[in-house]
């Protein structure tokens, strides 16, 4: 099936739709053959992600080329798509090699980065089987900025047959995808659920003709690729919606292809049957009908989904898709569907995977066949390679034998010349930019908002990795031998260097290997970035260089070597302990070894390291983990890098509490007739840590896009300026009323700052307190401005306090 047979007679109009160069549609899949002849003309980018290699002939490239091509394959070419004419972004997220699997904050990231580009509809074909519609938290944080940037993602429900949830599908502001055979009937391999009935959709998945890599075709089979024939007509009816001098709604886009899918005939709505067909057939037709009807205001909204369940979701994983046919196969009579549930796919191992199984090999590349219009320029060479992921991408089981793609034949020279009004003044794919659809708005590959790079603000703790074996035991015979007592003795033991302690000391007289060190940024235990130091500025040691051996000696015994050399205390510690030292790699060595301490002891409270802030730019460069896994390379930057202590920041804030409530202990009858203000020590710390965990967990992000800087930022100001938490913990104190409990938090919230100045990027934090113990008085509500067009954030004018929420 060809993907434009799901417009139906719209096809033959002369006002044929081909989409709006103002649509911005983006392919999170695998690599994709940009020099196919399909896409000569087409408005592609390839944007950096973690997956860096080109195309190959692997499977999930062909999955990816294969994706794209429904939807942005040329008028005249092998392949025409749905919405040849919009705008492309192309995120590779899975990989050729390994399992066709990769973690969910791979694919979190990926969305994020799609929607600061400026994506309005995103496809997704492939997902992850869980237990309930939960995504991770940091993959579901991504979708909720979807949610609220009004931006559409379609996803795959996936290829296990079987009555099971897939992520991102399940979520409920997601369009689900099943796929459907040549009859309407879902397919045997698609997968259903009740989540599904209210937000998804069947759409033809069986032997669909498209690109394959090296100029090739095939027709594949699977929810992968009934889900571009989805977003396309998506795409297509935002451009209707534009066309009619509307604004661009996507989610509302959404909603209409849910109100006109062909609704189930099925007696019992709950027999697996009915169950099979999700919410209902795409009917392309009857949504474009209805999108350009200018008399209707409104569309029905479906019912709402059920609540998400509170059980956690493992990662996603793309959907297995049956074996290629040869390009012009007839296609095979659809299977006839049983009547009870298929039996449960095995489980499979945990990772987001495209929509595909295990593909055949394909032949070798043809020789690539003339252009339609205009010769294919090559897509800039990519970087090498990366190494296999640390959770890579995996395809399901597939269901049918393999069949080679055929190649595509060299076209007439009578062949239908490219649609006019996709002529490009230049051949081949051209790169854009995300901003809008106007490249001189940015540079190309920015992130739309004028910075070349993508800038990251996020929050976590340091970590420490070793690329390879040999890596770390050079290390390990670098770093001085440790005295520890042993039966009262002093015994020397071979170095850790997986010893926090131990590594910040070495790092402390040997600074120069600071960066042969994987320094990491963690978030609950997952590692989410490689970090390393901007280039040192401005650093000067004039005196001698000591070795190491020295050093050593110099710590054993001070008062000997000063002797022999005329130094003072101050200056061995100076010379021997703490040589010159990037500031960024300064705060990494201490980081590691304050996070080791015991923020309960007494002793060692004060030196405790509980979050690290770390401002910076995200590179185009990926690194290896000893484990495997392929994280991004932040570069850091030394302005807004900080360290602290929560439990220090819980006693200033205890004491600043305490101080502007002036209130003398409460005595037994205060607490009888409720008069209590300040609650005993214990309860009133217990208060405030509360509040710290709820910003630094409820709200922790990647810190990649401008709403989550802000965010960041915000919360390390409260850090830094523990009065504003203070503050808002007695705010009982400017809201009308007799009780003056403490305040709790309530609330936090970002949006697009109305105010800003030209060239910047502002948003307004709200953080919003309430009354615990009486819910009628008014909340108070504390309003940041912060701009976040440089590396690191500032805040505009003075802190904003008024009654109620924002």
């Amino acid at each position: 099936m060809k993907p434009r047979a799901v417009l139906g007679e719209l096809r033959s109009r002369p006002d044929e739709p081909f989409g709006d160069p103002r649509v911005c549609v983006a392919v999170l899949d695998g690599p994709v053959d940009l020099s196919h002849p399909c896409f000569a003309g087409a408005d592609l980018t390839r944007l950096d992600t973690l997956v860096q290699e080109p195309a190959s002939s692997g499977p999930m490239s062909l999955h990816g080329t294969h994706v794209a091509s429904l939807l942005f394959g040329m008028p005249g070419s092998p392949v025409t798509g749905l919405a040849p004419r919009s705008r492309g972004l192309i995120l590779p997220v899975f990989r050729d090699g390994g399992d066709g699997r990769v973690p969910q904050v791979d694919l979190a990231r990926a969305i994020e980065r799609a929607v600061e580009e400026g994506a309005h509809v995103i496809n997704i074909s492939g997902g992850e089987r869980t237990d309930a519609n939960q995504a991770d938290a940091l993959l579901a944080r991504a979708l909720k900025l979807c949610d609220d940037r009004g931006v559409l993602v379609v996803s795959a429900v996936g290829n296990d047959g079987a009555d099971a949830l897939q992520v991102p599908a399940a979520v409920p502001s997601v369009l689900a995808v099943g796929a459907a055979a040549a009859d309407g009937s879902p397919l045997d391999i698609s997968n259903w659920g009740a989540d599904y009935r209210a937000h998804g959709v069947l759409a033809p998945g069986q032997d669909i003709e498209g690109a394959a890599p090296g100029g090739g075709l095939a027709t594949l089979t699977g929810s992968s690729f009934a889900t571009p024939l989805v977003a396309g007509t998506a795409a297509l009816l935002v451009a209707a919606q534009l066309a009619d001098g509307g604004a661009a709604d996507p989610k509302a886009a959404g909603q209409v292809l849910l109100a006109t899918a062909t609704a189930p005939d099925c007696a019992d709505p709950d027999a697996p049957s009915c169950r099979r067909r999700l919410g209902g057939s795409l009917d392309a037709v009857q949504a474009l009908a209805l999108t350009t009807r200018k008399e209707e205001t409104a569309v029905t909204t479906p019912a709402a989904a059920p609540t998400p369940s509170d059980a956690p979701a493992p990662q996603v994983t793309p959907a297995a898709y049956e074996t290629p046919a040869p390009y012009g196969t007839p296609a095979a009579p659809a299977p006839t569907q049983p009547t009870a549930p298929a039996p449960a796919a095995p489980p499979v191992p945990a990772g987001i995977s495209a929509d595909g199984g295990a593909l055949p090999p394909l032949p070798p590349a043809p020789p690539t066949p003339p252009p339609v219009a205009a010769p294919v320029q090559a897509p800039p060479p990519a970087q090498a390679p990366a190494p296999a992921a640390q959770a890579p991408v995996q395809a399901a089981p597939v269901q049918a034998a393999p069949v080679q793609a055929a190649p595509v034949s060299s076209p007439p020279a009578t062949a239908p010349p490219v649609h006019a009004p996709y002529a490009s003044t230049s051949a081949g794919v051209r790169p854009s930019c995300g901003c809008g659809g106007d490249p001189a708005a940015c540079s190309c590959g920015g992130t739309g908002s004028g910075s070349p790079h993508q800038l990251i603000y996020a929050i976590g703790t340091i970590g420490f990795d070793y690329p390879t074996e040999a890596r770390r035991d050079s290390f390990r015979q670098s770093m001085p031998y440790v005295e520890v007592q042993v039966d009262g003795k002093a015994v020397e033991q071979s170095p850790d260097p997986y010893s926090p302690r131990q590594l910040r000391d070495y790092l402390a007289t040997s600074p120069w290997v600071s960066d042969k060190v994987t320094w990491t940024l963690t978030m609950d235990g997952a590692t989410v970035y490689a970090l390393e130091a901007e280039p040192s500025v401005g650093m000067d040691w004039s005196e001698p260089l000591v070795p190491p051996v020295e050093a050593k000696r110099a710590r054993k015994a001070p008062d000997r070597i000063a002797t022999e050399q005329g130094k003072t205390d101050a200056d061995l510690f100076r010379l021997f302990a703490n040589p010159p030292v990037s500031t960024v790699y300064r705060v990494f060595r201490d980081a590691i070894a304050g996070q080791a301490l015991n923020p309960d002891d007494p002793v060692e409270r004060d030196g405790y390291i509980s979050r690290v802030s770390v401002p910076g730019v995200l590179t185009n460069r990926t690194t290896r983990l000893y484990s495997g896994q392929i994280v991004p390379v932040v570069e850091v930057k030394s302005r807004g890098l900080y360290t602290w202590n929560e439990a220090a920041l819980v006693d200033l804030v205890f004491d600043q509490v305490k101080k502007d409530a002036d209130v003398p202990p409460p005595t037994s009858a205060d607490k009888k007739q409720g008069k209590v203000q300040v609650r005993d020590e214990d309860d009133l710390k217990l208060t405030i840590r509360s509040l710290l965990d709820k910003i630094y967990y409820q709200f922790r992000n990647l810190g990649q896009t401008s709403a989550d800087r802000a965010l960041n930022y915000m919360g390390t100001n409260a850090f830094l300026f523990g009065d504003k938490i203070a503050e808002g913990l007695l705010s009982a104190s400017k809201v009308p009323g007799s009780s003056k409990n403490l305040y709790a938090l309530d609330t936090i919230t970002v949006t697009k700052s109305p105010y800003c100045r030209v060239g910047s990027d502002c948003q307004d934090v709200t953080v919003t307190f309430y009354d615990p113990e009486d819910e009628r008085r008014s909340r108070l509500s504390y309003l940041f401005t912060i701009d976040v067009s440089d590396e690191l954030p500032v805040t505009l004018a003075p802190v904003h306090t008024f009654l109620g929420s924002f």
